[in-house]
């Protein structure tokens, strides 16, 4: 094990440890998960295997072993953070700045042994995520030339498999675009493509992939529909894509200067991700944390402005709005927190008060708590 590269994976959940982590495995990396879930870790230090199954049954599974575990801030997380050749950094964007603070004294001890700048690869979905690694990294560690920060892009859907310790579903998806520019070179890990504009690509991937994702999301959940394939095949689910989606690919050409038939291929790839039966995914799962999807950076409200900047209709995107804040007044307590729409809209998703989305967002969640349909609301 001596001669073969490191590669530490921090946030062993379904993406660090069923999408990530393949890559180096199969290219002959010895892997070491650290987390802060000291039941994950147990199982990953006993059974030390797990199996990756892919949704199409056709496709053979692919079986990891042979690694290390540990807990998060442990002194055996810390000494294999300081010796690994890569690090792999799968944890949400949120957690970014505690776990950038976490692993720097690992990072400056290593600094003072004269080992190389330590390589990252941030695997989050998000339109900055190196960027706020890097930035809280640096403030921590006393600069940057201790380190080397690469974004990875996830396009894959992964899923804990239920009744397993530690199994893994997936899309049979192999292939993981990454910022290699920013490393210094290209990594000898099959499936990794360079990237040339990465920054173009995550905000294209958060506001096409993702703001489509939170209409079969938050609207499907107001249908009541659980299966993510099914909901993205529903009519009127359907019906509100295909009104919205070419205005925001319409904004995306003009605000990012993205080419209009690559931009449409792109939308339609991801309705036909979302739409595909085969791939196992629930509208819960991604129905979660929706304060942080509501943000002004993020997947609703930013498309919305660039369609607003364009003069384009921000009508049909309200809908999708409302419903995500009626998903969230009944499952996470939203409406404790801003007392209504427009407090969401103006504290925290940083609407201007008089914007006319406002006025279209409260107009919308008021009907949809009525119990207006979203063919009603589409007339």
């Amino acid at each position: 094990m001596t001669n073969r590269l490191s590669a530490v994976v921090i946030g062993a959940g379904q993406s660090g440890r069923g999408f990530v982590s393949r890559f180096f495995f199969k290219s002959g990396y010895h892997l070491t998960f650290i987390d802060k879930n000291e039941k994950t870790v147990k199982y990953l230090q006993e059974d030390n295997f797990f199996t990756v199954h892919c949704f199409d049954e056709s496709v053979k599974p692919l079986h990891i072993q042979g690694f290390d575990a540990h807990l998060a801030r442990s002194a055996e997380a810390d000494a294999a953070i300081e010796k690994a050749d890569i690090l792999l950094i799968s944890v949400g964007q949120q957690n970014l700045p505690t776990v950038a603070a976490e692993i720097a004294p690992a990072l400056r001890r290593r600094s003072a042994t004269g080992l190389d700048a330590m390589t990252i690869l941030v695997c989050e979905n998000g339109v900055s995520p190196g960027q706020i690694f890097s930035e809280a990294l640096a403030a921590k560690a006393g600069g940057t030339s201790d380190f080397k920060v690469a974004e990875l892009a996830i396009f894959c859907t992964t899923n804990v498999l239920k009744k397993t310790r530690l199994d893994i579903g997936t899309e049979n998806y192999n292939r993981a675009p990454y910022n290699a520019a920013a490393l210094g070179g290209a990594l000898a890990v099959e499936g990794l493509d360079p990237e040339s504009d990465m920054s173009s690509l995550l905000k294209r991937k958060i506001y096409t992939y993702n703001f489509i994702s939170a209409i079969v999301t938050y609207v499907g959940a107001y249908k009541g529909i659980e299966d993510y394939a099914t909901s993205a095949n529903d009519a009127e689910v359907r019906a509100l894509i295909q009104r919205v989606v070419p205005e925001l690919n319409k904004a995306l050409c003009q605000v990012l200067g993205v080419d209009a038939e690559s931009q449409t291929n792109f939308s339609n790839n991801a309705l036909k991700k979302f739409s595909d039966h085969t791939i196992e995914d629930y509208v819960s799962k991604n129905a979660r944390e929706v304060s942080r999807k509501l943000r002004s950076d993020d997947r609703m409200i930013a498309p919305a402005n660039m369609i607003k900047d364009i003069h384009g209709d921000t009508d049909t995107i309200a809908i999708v709005i409302a419903a995500a804040i009626l998903w969230g007044e009944k499952n996470e307590k939203l409406l404790d927190t801003y007392s209504s729409p427009s407090e969401v809209l103006t504290k925290l998703s940083g609407v201007d008060s008089d914007a006319e989305l406002i006025t279209q967002v409260e107009n919308h969640y008021r009907e949809l708590k009525s119990g207006k349909t979203i063919s009603q609301l589409l007339k």
